[in-house]
Order: C-alpha cells, then structure tokens, then sequence
C-alpha cells in the first residue's frame, strides 16, 4: 500500500482509532482502579478488566458498525432526494473492526500491570502509563489534524483522567460506607 493511500485510511479511520483507544483507556482505567481499591484481589482485577475489555469491546464495534451504516444510509437519501451524486467511501465493517481492535488494544494499557505485579504496585504504574498513552495519543492525532501537539496530548490527558477520577472515587466512597480499609 502507497504511503498516501495508508495515510487516508488511517484519517478516515480516525473517529474510531482515537475514540475507540480513549474510551478504552479511561473506562478500563477508571474501572479497574475502582475495583482493586475495593477489592483488594488481583484475580477480581483481571477477571473483571478481561471481562469489561471483551463485552465492552464487542459493544464498542457493534455500535460502530451499527451508527456508521445507518449514517451512510441517512447521507445517501438525503443525497437521493436532493438528486446529488453519492460518493461516500463509509465502510460499516472496516469501522466496528477498527473500534474494537483499538478498543481491545487501549484497555490493555491499564489491565497489563495486574498481570505482573500486586494491587498497589500496579495501581501505581496502571495510572501513569495510562496517563502517558493518553498524551501520545492526543499527540499522534495532531499529526493528522494540525493541531498543537502539546495542546491536543495535554487536552486528552486532563479531559480523560478527569473522568477516570470518578472510578477512583466511588471505590473509595464504598469502601468507606462499609467500613473496607483501603489503606
């Protein structure tokens, strides 16, 4: 493949690539922190990432698949009654497949240290690397939409993060209503 033609299918692939990766990133993060402040157990952890990462996953792609057919149908009859030529490239199965490899790909990041080490140690290596693929992320997508990189990595990083926050504070919010000591 020429290096144009794989550069425009990455661009018209970028919805799903970056929302599939970000959505991934924060959900998993957020819930995995949750629930192994609350739990304590890496075997709940993994079980409950592996679990959240195949249904949300497989949700992700459907929904993918399912919004960008019925959008490239919508576009055409409106196209049709405006008696317009269509030209629309959309393709529903490359978009549900692309969701769900980067959704399957981004979860990975925060579930990975579980694997490998206990709850506290990687708790504190699940966040940060979250964090930094997050910013490479945002980063890599302003090649594509000329952006600030600096700007596009650090927006994605707070907004993201921002929303993980809540999975750590209802862990903690539980933990503390019945009595769980959390350290």
């Amino acid at each position: 493949m020429k290096k144009n033609s794989v550069q425009r299918t990455i661009m018209e692939s970028m919805r799903e690539i970056v929302f599939g990766l970000e959505d991934s990133l924060v959900s998993t993060l957020g819930a995995l922190t949750g629930i192994a402040i609350g739990a304590q157990s890496t075997y709940i952890v993994i079980l409950s990432g592996l679990v959240l990462l195949a249904a949300e996953g497989m949700s992700m792609a459907a929904g993918s698949y399912l919004s960008s057919k019925s959008a490239f149908e919508t576009e055409r009859l409106l196209h049709e009654q405006d008696r317009k030529d269509f030209d629309h490239k959309a393709n529903p199965v490359r978009a549900g497949i692309v969701m769900g490899l980067f959704y399957f790909l981004g979860g990975m990041v925060p579930l990975a240290p579980y694997f490998f080490f206990s709850i506290q140690t990687a708790l504190f290596l699940s966040i940060p690397s979250t964090a930094i693929v997050l910013f490479l992320v945002g980063v890599w997508s302003a090649t594509y939409t000329r952006r600030s990189a600096l700007r596009s990595g650090s927006e994605m990083v707070i907004i993201s993060l921002s929303a993980a926050l809540i999975g750590y504070l209802i862990a903690r919010a539980v933990s503390w209503y019945f009595g769980v000591d959390v350290g």
